[in-house]
C-alpha cells in the first residue's frame, strides 16, 4: 500500500469514527447541521426545469431558493402552471419541538415526493431554514441530473443562538463581501454574528478613530438590515477599555493611556469613561442592532441602551 493510500485510509477511518453514519450520509447526501429526524423512502427525485414554485409566505425564502438553484445548479424553476411543484408555507405547529418559543419558531418539515416537495415552517424563520436544507440536499448524479432523496425531514436547533465572530481588526471588507458572508452564514443556519469593528467604523462622535474607508453608520445599518432579512442579528462588538489601541494611538487621546501605553485606557480618569461609553462611541447605534462591549479587566462598562434589541455584555 502506498503512503497516499495509507493516508486516505487513516483519514477515512478517523472521519467514520467521528461521524456516525446517518441515513442521508449512507445515501450520499449531507446537510449542515445534520437534521434531527430523517425518514427516507428509498427513492430519488429528479429536480429539473419542469418543477414550479408555489410560495405565498416569506418572499426571502422563495427568492433564496430560486437564486441558489440558478447560481449553483443553473436551474430555473418553471413559472407556468402544471407540472411537479415545490410548495413553501408557514404553518404554525407543523413540528412539535417541546422547546422554548424561540426554538419552536425555527422548526421546519421537509416532505419530498416524486411530484411534490413541501417545505413547511412553524414560522417564517423555520420556513427559511427548511429551504436551506432543501438546497443543500440537491446534488448531481453521474449522468449530470440534479437529484433529491424522497422522504421526510424534521429539524429544529438545540441552541437558540448560533454565533459566529467577524474580526475586522486587520483588514477592511467590502460591503458585497460582508453580504456574501451573511448569505453563506444563513445557509448554515447561523443566526447571530459578532461584528468586531475597532477602527473600521466611522464613529460620529470621534471621527479620528475611524480608519480610511471605515464603514459609515448608514453602511452598518445596511449590513444589519441585510442580516435581519436572513434571520441573522448582527451584533457590533467594541473592545474597551483594554485592547483599545485603535483609539488610544491617536494624539488627542494620549492623556488617557494607562501607564503610558495605548493598550488600555486609564479608567481612573473620568474622561476615559466618557470615551468608551456606548453613547459617546456610537452616538446612535444601528436600529435593530445590539452593541456588545468586550470589557476585560473592568466591570464598570455596561451595554448600550437599545430597547429595540436584545442587549448582552460579555466580560
Amino acid at each position: 500500500m502506498t503512503w497516499r493510500a495509507t493516508l486516505i485510509a487513516m483519514l477515512t477511518a478517523a472521519v467514520s469514527s467521528a461521524q456516525p453514519a446517518t441515513g442521508l450520509w449512507l445515501r450520499g447526501y449531507s446537510v449542515i447541521p445534520s437534521p434531527r429526524n430523517v425518514r427516507l423512502a428509498g427513492g430519488d427525485i429528479v429536480l429539473d426545469s419542469s418543477w414550479r414554485l408555489e410560495a405565498r409566505d416569506n418572499p426571502i425564502a422563495a427568492a433564496t431558493l430560486r437564486r441558489d438553484l440558478e447560481e449553483f445548479h443553473s436551474l430555473k424553476l418553471n413559472r407556468a402552471g402544471g407540472g411537479p411543484v415545490i410548495r413553501l408555507a408557514v404553518a404554525p405547529g407543523t413540528v412539535a419541538t417541546g422547546g422554548a418559543a424561540e426554538i419552536d419558531r425555527q422548526a421546519y418539515r421537509l416532505r419530498l415526493d416524486d411530484r411534490i416537495i413541501e417545505v413547511s415552517g412553524n414560522a417564517d424563520q423555520g420556513l427559511f431554514y427548511g429551504v436551506q436544507t432543501l438546497l443543500q440536499l440537491a446534488k448531481r448524479d453521474a449522468t449530470g441530473r440534479l437529484r433529491l432523496p424522497t422522504g421526510t425531514i424534521e429539524d429544529w436547533p438545540a441552541l437558540e443562538w448560533r454565533f459566529l465572530h467577524w474580526d475586522t481588526k486587520h483588514h477592511q471588507d467590502r460591503m458585497e463581501t460582508l453580504k456574501r458572508y451573511l448569505d453563506w452564514s444563513a445557509r448554515m443556519k447561523i443566526n447571530r454574528i459578532g461584528f468586531e469593528l475597532e477602527d473600521k467604523f466611522a464613529y460620529p462622535s470621534h471621527p479620528a478613530i475611524g480608519a480610511p474607508g471605515a464603514f459609515t453608520p448608514a453602511e452598518l445599518q445596511e449590513i444589519v438590515n441585510y442580516g435581519l432579512q436572513r434571520y441573522i442579528q448582527v451584533v457590533p462588538v467594541i473592545q474597551a477599555p483594554a485592547h483599545f489601541g485603535y483609539a488610544l494611538k491617536h494624539p488627542e487621546f494620549a492623556a488617557l493611556r494607562a501607564d503610558g501605553n495605548n493598550y488600555q485606557a486609564a479608567m481612573c480618569d473620568p474622561r476615559a469613561y466618557d470615551l468608551v461609553s456606548p453613547c459617546t462611541m456610537t452616538r446612535s447605534p444601528p436600529r435593530e442592532a445590539s452593541i456588545l462591549y468586550l470589557c476585560p479587566q473592568t466591570k464598570s462598562i455596561t451595554p448600550a441602551s437599545n430597547p429595540s434589541a436584545e442587549n448582552r455584555t460579555t466580560r
